[in-house]
């Protein structure tokens, strides 16, 4: 048989038939939505047991990529939507599907029954009713922002391992609270397989909550859910895996709103730096394909990005771009139009204590590589100690050093690059956008902080009278140069630096960032 999970959204509508509930609150973010949500169960179904019971579906994006043979030379084959995820729909259920680990659940609608012939196949590894009503224990910060984008801080019940990751001001407050469980606290493991009695002991005393695994967890533990988006090729589809998260509580018309919105502004922000960057042939050239280019050519005029990070015992990790399974760092290049310096093929070492799979430079071949790059991200928080132990007369030997031009990725704070960044891809790529020259000049970096100029950043107090309210990006919304100037069809001249004067001008009256996304809306916690 099948247990029944379950957890309390905070908001609700009505839908088509009685409903019984306990509350009932409204929130302007989430007007227009049609499925069951909050603390409802549909009443009386089987007098109508044909009725789609989420019209609002889950919907996988189009993607535009970054590239179509890798750095081997072999053919790289990049993402158009969502690859790892899917989610389809069966009047009073749904099944999720995480194609990573072929693993599939099973959620149906409160106040109805699973099919008898679904539950008996012994296919899905949960089966479970929604909204979800037993809580979350979460075990990565990865899944935090997405938890937050959809005002569902109050359902996370627990989390495994250790909390001094954790860098968002809300779940931190619960925690020190107590309303969030702390399993297994003293480990610094990823995920929860090694914290297995741990959980199997909160879940003895919880029987009705959800454990979110990461990728490599085990999928047949008891009541856990697999989260993969990490292993999607793309930001997009990294991001669209809010929808997993949203499938639980019938939230599918807000991330469908929400990764929508995302989407948009981060192609609006990279044909703004196309726009700004190329002569009206190359814009017209692009405008046949939906295929971002990583930029090539040593004389090509474009600025060109160092992307590196020393990692202790191992050397300089930098880009290769494009590889399978590649870091985001080369699509954002790509969206921007610059030039991200690629390892070459041969070049540095692969440990075989890490199975081969990561490629580390020395500091001979580093200093090669990356001494003539414009611009340098440093993503990491421990500049300073690489400082101290490599020397300021190594780093001088760097263009981008000597020029102030070093970015690490400390700018909202020290921890937050591996947590509330995820829901914020498309504010990073307008980052880069921004620190390589090809925007407005309105867009002030959020997330990559000067290292000369620029202070660590600091996260906000959580505010805790709205703590379910959910998180928005405190950016501005972008607009697109082209169709707001009317001259991507004049078909001469070079964009003059009236012209992006002119951008500028035009975002600044509008009270807007050009290269900037969702409306300006102070950061809720």
């Amino acid at each position: 048989m099948f247990t029944k999970l379950a957890i309390a959204a905070a908001i609700a509508t009505q839908p088509a038939f009685g409903i019984e509930t306990n509350t009932l609150e409204t929130n302007t973010i989430l007007q227009d939505v049609e499925n069951t949500i909050g603390d409802t169960c549909i009443k009386d179904f089987n007098t109508n047991p044909t009725a789609d019971l989420f019209p609002t579906k889950w919907s996988s994006p189009t993607i535009k990529t970054y590239g179509d043979v890798d750095l081997y030379g072999a053919k790289f084959e990049p993402s158009v939507s969502t690859e790892l995820l899917d989610i389809t729909y069966h009047n009073n259920y749904k099944i999720i599907h995480n194609k990573f680990v072929n693993a599939t659940y099973l959620l149906y609608q409160c106040g109805t029954e699973p099919p008898v012939e679904e539950v008996e196949s012994g296919n899905h590894k949960l089966i479970l009713e929604v909204p979800h009503k037993g809580g979350l224990a979460l075990t990565s910060t990865v899944q935090i922002p997405a938890i937050e984008l959809l005002g569902l801080r109050s359902e996370v019940k627990a989390y495994v391992g250790n909390t001094k990751w954790i860098s968002s001001p809300c779940l931190n407050h619960m925690l020190d609270e107590g309303e969030i469980i702390n399993v297994d606290g003293d480990r610094d493991d990823v995920g929860h397989s090694e914290s297995a009695s741990s959980v199997e002991a909160y879940l003895a005393a919880y029987p009705d909550a959800i454990v979110l695994g990461g990728p490599y967890d085990n999928a047949d533990a008891a009541n856990t859910m697999v989260i993969a988006g990490s292993q999607e090729n793309t930001n997009v589809g990294q991001f669209d895996w809010i929808a997993f998260y949203a499938a639980l509580y019938n939230k599918e018309d807000m991330s469908n709103r929400i990764a929508g919105s995302a989407q948009q502004n981060y192609d609006c922000a990279s044909e703004n730096s196309y726009f700004l960057s190329t002569s009206p042939i190359e814009r017209k050239l692009k405008a046949t394909t939906s295929t971002r280019r990583v930029a090539e050519g040593e004389e090509d005029g474009r600025p060109t990005l160092l992307w590196a990070s020393w990692f202790s015992g191992y050397g300089w990790s930098v880009a290769s771009c494009p590889t399978y399974q590649s870091d985001t760092e080369c699509e954002w290049a790509a969206a921007c139009n610059v030039k991200i310096l690629s390892r070459p093929e041969g070049v540095g070492n692969a440990p075989e204590s890490l199975g081969g799979r990561y490629w580390y430079l020395s500091d001979e071949e580093f200093l090669e590589f990356g001494k003539d790059a414009d611009r340098w991200v440093y993503k990491s928080q421990h500049w300073l100690k690489v400082f101290e132990e490599k020397g300021e007369e190594y780093f001088q030997q760097f263009k981008a050093y000597r020029n102030q031009q070093v970015y690490d990725t400390q700018g909202v704070s020290p921890n937050s690059w591996y947590e509330q960044r995820l829901a914020e891809y498309y504010v990073v790529g307008m980052d880069v956008c921004a620190i390589m020259g090809v925007d407005d000049g309105l867009h002030k970096s959020r997330w990559l902080r000067n290292i000369f100029n620029d202070p660590i950043g600091v996260m906000p107090e959580c505010n805790v009278a709205e703590i379910d309210e959910p998180y928005v990006a405190p950016v501005s919304e972008c607009m697109p140069i082209a169709a707001k100037l009317n001259v991507a069809s004049k078909g001469e001249g070079e964009v003059t630096a009236k012209d992006k004067d002119n951008a500028g001008a035009v975002s600044a009256v509008q009270g807007l960032t050009l290269i900037a996304l969702l409306a300006v809306v102070a950061s809720v916690w």
